[in-house]
Formats: structure tokens, sequence, C-alpha cells
């Protein structure tokens, strides 16, 4: 009995799959690093990268990381969070990465059936979103019945070969089935019934394919990218904000709440309404930073900075106020035109679209200054004389400011200001009305505002 009892618990011990943690391993053969230096693996949560598990050289100078078994997830490798190496881990026993410490991003991954094919994936999908955009011009271009009907015939082809990327990968790497559903849209043009237009199409059918309860899209970066395309190219269809926000609000609930994905999904869809300056973009980053702040209050310090500014681009916010000296030295705040509507017009004397564009704002500032309308000149000029010799030359009778630090102007900064002329208009409160308006599209905005 006794040896019996023996073998018993050895068996457990030992034997028993389910009670024994299985580790993979991940092996770094990288050349060039300091002795001293440790490699980490971080993974990707939207809004930056956390450093999960760290390595240091081992007595045959390479780096191991054991990491337990688990569903098949994205890590990134590296020596800090620039310049990684993304490697999909959890599932495979053993992965080597060789390479040196100069350029992570460079470094090979080999041994991974997984690895490899994702590689492949990424290229093909990079392909298949390149022939779309060129089947879709050719048809938008076609003008003969012959022309169209090819056009339409080879975008039918390209949606069955959509279909055929995204069957092909059956069971064996899930993950990357995941991905695939992530990069498959059907053209409107084959798949409109029930939509009435193209716009409700894609606002409802772009994930079509994705399971948003699946748990790999917990650690799927994927998620990020497609959220950021998707709210991106949302973004350029002049939607009204409260439907751009019924749309995005039906996609973000369909992930499972507080989920790692929707945390994902949310740092995405801001940062696609970021690249396109939308008036929803301040709205989500404050959600974001309402939900994260308590938990990432490192990461999230640098998104609300970000998302704080974004009165200073938004559509219907309050342009932030702010101070400079006239070319006679007195302090003019954009407060003190409170009451007016208001072209802060960017420009500098060395600029020359900005000298051609000036005698179509005098025109239209003569029109309208006596109904309530003014310019506020910001000069990125560096020297007070070429400021004001430019404002004399071209007979600008506006309010100027300026500090003098040419691209480092303070003002500019503060409103994101990456070319010149830039303008922005404010109605009588101070709301931003809309930017970069220049000649007709500026005096047809006015004719809105006074009525005529």
């Amino acid at each position: 009995m006794k040896n019996i009892l023996l073998y018993f618990f050895a068996f457990l011990l030992v034997g028993t799959p389910s009670l024994i943690a299985k580790s993979i391993s991940l092996t770094c053969e990288i050349s060039g690093c300091d002795p001293a230096d440790e490699l980490f693996l971080y993974q990707f949560e939207g809004f930056g990268f956390t450093k999960v598990h760290t390595a240091k050289k081992n007595k045959e100078g390479n780096y191991t990381f054991k990491l337990p078994e688990s569903n098949s997830k994205f890590y990134y490798l590296g020596k800090a969070p620039t310049k990684l190496l993304p490697i999909i881990l959890g599932k495979e026993d053993k992965v080597k990465v060789t390479g040196t410490c100069n350029d992570f991003s460079q470094v090979s991954i080999k041994e991974s059936k997984l690895n490899t094919r994702y590689s492949q994936l990424k290229i093909e999908i990079g392909q298949l979103k390149a022939r779309a955009g060129q089947l879709n011009q050719k048809y938008q271009r076609a003008r003969t019945p012959e022309q169209k009907e090819l056009a339409a015939s080879n975008l039918e082809d390209f949606d069955k070969d959509q279909m055929t990327l995204l069957e092909s990968f059956g069971d064996q790497f899930p993950i990357l089935t995941e991905i695939v559903a992530l990069n498959t849209y059907l053209s409107f043009l084959h798949n409109q019934e029930g939509y009435y237009d193209e716009v409700d199409y894609f606002a409802n059918e772009y994930f079509r394919f994705v399971d948003f309860t699946n748990e790999l899209h917990n650690n799927n970066p994927w998620v990020y990218e497609s959220l950021r395309e998707y709210t991106r190219m949302l973004g350029t269809a002049n939607l009204d904000k409260a439907l751009h926000q019924s749309y995005l609000d039906d996609m973000l609930n369909k992930f499972p709440a507080n989920s790692a994905a929707y945390q994902m999904a949310l740092s995405g869809a801001v940062e696609g309404m970021a690249a396109t300056r939308h008036p929803n973009y301040a709205y989500y980053g404050k959600l974001l930073i309402k939900k994260y702040e308590k938990t990432h209050p490192e990461t999230i310090a640098a998104v609300k900075k970000k998302i704080n500014s974004a009165g200073a681009f938004t559509v219907g916010a309050v342009a932030p106020d702010f101070a400079q000296l006239t070319p006679e030295g007195d302090s003019l705040s954009l407060s003190d035109l409170r009451g007016k509507v208001v072209l802060v017009d960017f420009w500098a004397s060395w600029c020359g679209p900005c000298r051609r564009e000036n005698p179509h704002v005098k025109k239209i500032y003569e029109k309208y200054k006596d109904k309530g309308f003014d310019v506020l000149g910001v000069s990125l000029d560096k020297t007070q004389k070429a400021w004001v010799g430019a404002i004399e030359k071209d007979g600008l009778p506006w309010k100027h400011v300026s500090d003098l630090k040419g691209w480092k102007n303070e003002v500019a900064q503060m409103y994101s200001v990456k070319s010149i002329p830039h303008t922005i208009l404010l109605d009588q409160e101070g709301k931003i009305v809309a930017s970069k308006l220049r000649g007709p599209q500026l005096e047809m905005e006015l004719a809105k505002i006074f009525g005529e």
C-alpha cells in the first residue's frame, strides 16, 4: 500500500498535465549588446507600451524568456519602447530570434511557423488594400457601360479573394484569422442591400466578419489599427456630429465592456479622430481619460495633454485664449476681440503664399469690418524689422501680434500649426467655426454668418 501511495503522489507531481503549468521559451541570440543590457518584452495597450517580462544575458551570451503557455499573444521585444520587434508568443514551445542590439525592428524570428506566416500575411494585407484602392478608382473613373461592367466584375472577384484568404487559416492560426477578419471589407457595389448610401454601409459593415467577443482581441494591436483607420475614414464623410457619435458608439459597444479589447478600440478611435481633427475628438478623448487615468496614470498623462489642447482645432469648441505683443509693444489677447467674428491668421514676412493671400484678406476685411469682422495676424517672424516691414508694405490694417520666435511661436504651437498660411475663423463667442479657409471659401463662410 505504501508503494502504491508513493507512486500515486509521484504521478500527480510529474504525470498530470492539468496540474503542471507548461511554459514556452523565447531565446534571443542578440549581438552587440552591452554586458549590462537587459532585454524586455512589452505589450501594447493602445495608448502606450507596458513592460511585462525581463531577461538578462546568460553565460552563453544570449537572453531567454520563459512564459506560461497561453493563447497566442502579441509582444514587442527590445531594450526600450522604440524600434521594437513585434512577435506572437504563447502556443509554440520554442521560438528563437537573431540579430543585433542596434535595431530590433530588423531582428529575425526563427523556428516559428506562426510568426513566419504572420510576416507573409502582413504583405498580403498590404497588397489587398492597395488593390482595393486601384479597383475602386477604376470603377469611379469608368465612363462607358463596358468599362463599368469590367470594373464591377473585378470588384466582385476581389471580394471573393478576400473571403478565400479569410477562410484559408481554419483552426491552425486562430489569431491570424481574427487579423484577416479585421481587414476584410467587401465592396459596397455588390453588398449594398439594406443600406441607403455607402457611408451607412461602411459604418455598419466595416467589421462584418469580426467576433468582438473573441478573447484573442484583448491583446491584438490590429484592433487599435483597424479602429483608427475606421474612425479616420468615417471622419472624412462630413457626418452630422450626432450621427458620427451614434455610429461610433454602436461599434465600440460591440466590444465587451471594460475589456482590454475595448481599451484598444477606444484608443484607436481617439487617434483616428485626432488625425482628422474631428469635432467628437474631445468627447471620446475625455472618455478615454476618465476610464483609464487611475489605472494608467503615466501613459494617460501624455494623452491628457494632447486631448486638452484639442480645443485648439475642434469646430464648436471655444478657441484657447492667448496674449502676445503688438508691433507697438502692447499686450493684446484673443479674448479682447470677443463679440466680433475673428479670423486668426498665422503668417510671416518670408512666407510667399501668405503674402500673395494678403490682398484677398484685405478685400474681405474691407467688405465685412463694419459688420463686426476682424482679423488678428499672428506672425512667425524672428525680427521686428521684417515683421513690421511686411505689415507696412502689404498695407495690412488689422491687429497683429508676435513673440518673434519663428516656428517656435507659442501660439502656433498651441494651435498645432504645421504650415502657413493657416487660418482659424471664430464666431462672436470665440468658438471655432472653421479652419484653413482662404479666398472664396472664407468669403462664403462670412456671407453665411452675416446673413448675405
